[in-house]
């Protein structure tokens, strides 16, 4: 009996290999009273957990397929790397060629992830285009409506009163009428920011295992969040949140029933 266990092991084994490499783009809708007109149809691209390597035909895809998403703004949410030794010079290096072909009118915009090297983002190159959202905020403007973009310092939002005290010192400078969406890591945004004027956000964590048990939920630790929270849309209170799963792996190239995703928000008037 024990080779039939091998042989289910090992077809589990390649089962969650495949399935690191099976990118899926989600399409989704957001609609909402709040979204000035002029922004209605406003296109964003959400991605996270990029493990680039050179000339790779996985970060090939990834480009293609946002390329073809035609993005008004690209998020990217944290855990940028090469693998787990790399330098933060030469992952620069690897992201700037990343980006090189995507060029979304709006911009680049990035959080901070707990798995990113220590002053990783901090030490961007001059040149790079890519804005860091740190307890900061972004604000774009179009036919008088604004719409702007929140990221908080830490990546670890399950510490709850550390992430509320960052989100109020972001949201402080903004004046009304701006349709604000959170950005980051971590599904514990949602508790972080029930209470406050945020119309929606938009995460990327993997959950620290990317493995999903059907019928229970995700393992995962550093996160005070229910386990049958998974990827795709979250509501609680009057807050929404989506969850990417990302597209990378942690430790082990291995998913299970969390396959890596690229999201397409896509705001609308409601």
């Amino acid at each position: 009996m024990w080779w039939l266990l091998l042989i289910f092991l090992a077809v589990i084994l390649f089962w969650g290999w495949f399935e690191t490499w099976r990118i899926r783009v989600v399409k989704t809708r957001c609609e909402s009273s709040n979204l000035p007109n002029s922004f209605n149809g406003y296109r964003i691209v959400l991605i996270g957990g990029l493990h680039l390597r050179r000339n790779s035909g996985w970060t090939r895809r990834i480009q293609d397929q946002i390329q073809r998403l035609n993005p008004d703004i690209l998020l990217i949410g944290g855990n940028v790397k090469a693998t787990h030794r790399s330098g933060n010079e030469s992952t620069h290096e690897l992201l700037s060629r990343f980006l090189e072909p995507l060029d979304p009118p709006g911009g680049i915009l990035a959080v901070q992830g707990y798995r990113d090297r220590k002053k990783f983002w901090e030490e961007l190159p001059e040149e790079s285009r890519i804005e860091l959202l740190s307890t900061s905020h972004k604000t774009i403007d179009r036919e008088g409506g604004r719409l702007t973009f929140l990221g908080i310092q830490t990546a670890h939002a399950s510490h709850l009163d550390r992430g509320i005290n960052q989100l109020r010192e972001a949201l402080e400078p903004l004046g009304s009428g701006d349709y604000r969406i959170l950005v980051g890591q971590s599904a514990d945004l949602l508790r972080v920011a029930q209470g406050q004027p945020i119309d929606l956000i938009l995460a990327v964590d993997n959950l620290h295992y990317q493995i999903r048990i059907p019928g229970w939920g995700v393992p995962r630790r550093d996160t005070k969040v229910p386990y049958s929270w998974g990827p795709g849309w979250v509501k609680e209170g009057l807050l929404s949140l989506y969850l990417n799963p990302g597209l990378g792996t942690r430790w082990i190239p291995f998913r299970f029933f969390y396959r890596p995703e690229i999201t397409l928000i896509e705001l609308t008037k409601k």
